[in-house]
């Protein structure tokens, strides 16, 4: 079965198709009214003195093909699996995201802590080099989302999918995460292995949060830690009422409950890892992630085999080059002949 990289370009073509096709009918209809004003239908017939050609018909068909294999192209049909070889310097990492409802406060530039969580992701998985990454959500519960691959649009399908409603025990379990990541890495692996957490650090377990950073120290795992949201805090949404407006969540005597960000064990969680602490106020905050996580020590890669999609843009791109070529070879003129179509029987 054909997959597309890109399906998403579908509705933009769609939209295209329905105003190319609103454009030849206005100018067909145009072309229409052009020739009757000039002359009845018998009277073209006796002035041109031959059929009209189909040539432009034939060249505007060609054109609108190649449009159409151009929007294919835009699509990005994938073909089979093919494994690559790869050879370099990398490491494993596995991000740990928090997904509590404390993460859909609205406190950072007006946008939700999570959307900015995945945006930094977004950016830093495309800046990593040959490294395999992993995604664990967590809120008061652990879930692995995503296992440790070389897959980074495997890893981004599973980010775009994430929400607070995948775990239905809530809070920050930052011990639990910790733990859960340590566990998805290959012991006998002898590649680098890092965690990068990703919460607002609202979480009073600190004996489980010590258990758990003793475990990453053991197994020489750094746990890079990224704090997300603000100290003024933010009103977590919990649901929407008949007129659409938000819900906030409320203490049991109704005030509404505010969240603000904790830095003290995110910071001890890095520190005792040997490891950084980000603060993440915008989506720039990414690029000190990756900066971050370029410096660290990579282990040489060789002979390791990773599977990819064959990319097959380039067919229909290169049938839309060549049905252009024909295009602009065929003439708009037919030929003339003067024995044929001498001037004497025109009279």
């Amino acid at each position: 079965m054909l997959e597309f990289k890109n399906p998403e370009n579908l509705v933009l073509l769609i939209f295209t198709a329905l105003w190319l096709g609103v454009l030849l009918s206005h100018s067909f209809e145009q072309l229409r009214e052009k020739r009757e004003s000039f002359a009845s239908i018998q009277m073209l017939s006796r002035v041109t003195s031959h059929k009209p050609t189909k040539r432009p018909i034939i060249k505007w068909a060609i054109i609108l093909l190649a449009l159409f294999f151009m929007g294919i192209s835009m699509l990005r049909p994938l073909g089979e699996n093919y494994e690559e070889e790869i050879n370099g310097s990398g490491l494993d990492l596995v991000v740990a995201l928090d997904i509590s409802k404390s993460m859909k406060a609205y406190d950072i530039d007006g946008y939700s802590r999570l959307d900015v969580a995945k945006a930094i992701l977004r950016n830093m998985i495309n800046g990593l080099k040959e490294d395999r990454a992993a995604l664990v959500v967590f809120a008061g519960e652990t879930m692995v989302q995503s296992p440790l691959s070389y897959d980074k649009n495997a890893f981004l399908t599973f980010l775009d999918r994430v929400n607070p409603a995948l775990l239905s025990e809530q809070g920050t379990n930052l011990g639990g995460a910790i733990q859960t990541s340590i566990d998805r890495f290959n012991t006998t692996a002898s590649q680098t292995k890092v965690i990068l957490l990703i919460s607002d650090g609202e979480d009073p377990d600190t004996k489980h949060i010590e258990a758990a950073i003793n475990e990453a120290k053991k197994k020489n795992i750094q746990v890079f830690t990224v704090g997300i949201g603000s100290e003024k805090g933010g009103y977590i949404p919990e649901d929407r009422d008949f007129w659409g407006n938000i819900i906030y969540k409320r203490h049991p005597n109704g005030q509404p409950v505010i969240s603000k960000i904790a830095e003290a064990p995110l910071k001890k969680i890095a520190k005792e890892t040997n490891a950084e602490y980000y603060r993440a106020l915008d989506e720039s905050s990414a690029k000190n992630v990756i900066k971050g996580l370029n410096n660290i020590k990579r282990i040489a890669i060789s002979g390791v085999k990773k599977i990819k999609r064959k990319e097959l843009y380039w067919i229909p791109l290169f049938i839309a080059f060549f049905l252009l070529l024909i295009e602009w070879i065929i003439s708009d003129r037919i030929p003339y002949s003067r024995e044929q179509d001498h001037w004497l029987k025109r009279i």
